[in-house]
């Protein structure tokens, strides 16, 4: 199965819409969300009913449940009902971390610390922002591995190690990259793809900003 992973929409309909078009067209068999559809753009209600009409599985991020927003209670209701996590055998799908104290996975010390108290093969995360790869195999056994990639090609998993996988944002980055982010996964050849294309993102996407600011 391929799977597509997105996360932190923040109210942007035109790039949801840009990234399901690339997900058609990768001919992905499902997808899963990982949180914060709404803040941030100013079309959230949209973005939340395209995510509901398509019956994508989705977890609760932090701006679903705490927003200073004016949606309408069936949104809102919709969003607090959201799981924390998708489980599915020894894969996790979550907003931030699968511990218990949820802190933010982007350093390799955060990311030993979830290999330490968790047992998943693969956790699939976003609340970065930006595309990150973890492993728990390394010379040194006080700090994950951060595994380089290349956009959009295949990264062979090892069947050996376990992994945490942020895949990066459709609303906007917070790395100058400029680019929509999302993941594929494959579970048959144990693979992922990490996508980065064209496409709007909201104007707190820091590349943005830098031209706003001249």
């Amino acid at each position: 199965m391929r799977t597509a992973i997105i996360s932190d929409i923040h109210g942007n309909y035109d790039g949801l819409i840009t990234v399901l078009n690339d997900i058609d067209r990768n001919n992905c068999d499902r997808i899963i969300c990982l949180g914060d559809i709404v803040e941030g753009g100013d079309r959230d209600e949209e973005a939340v009913n395209e995510i509901r009409s398509r019956s994508i599985q989705c977890v609760k991020g932090n701006h679903d449940e705490f927003n200073n927003l004016k949606l309408t209670s069936d949104i809102n209701n919709y969003l607090l009902s959201l799981p924390e996590e998708i489980i599915e055998e020894d894969v996790i799908y979550t907003h931030i971390s699968p511990r218990f104290k949820k802190i933010k996975i982007d350093s390799d010390i955060e990311a030993w610390n979830v290999f330490d108290e968790t047992n998943y093969r693969i956790t699939f995360i976003g609340h970065i922002h930006y595309p990150l790869v973890f492993g728990k195999n390394n010379d040194d056994p006080f700090y994950a591995k951060n595994y380089q990639f290349i956009y959009n090609q295949i990264f062979a998993l090892n069947s050996d190690d376990k992994y945490i996988i942020c895949v990066g944002a459709v609303g906007y980055g917070r790395d100058r990259i400029g680019k929509i982010r999302y993941c594929i996964y494959n579970d048959f050849d144990n693979s992922i793809e990490l996508r980065a294309i064209d496409g709007p993102l909201l104007s707190l996407d820091w590349m943005r900003l830098d031209f706003l600011r001249g």
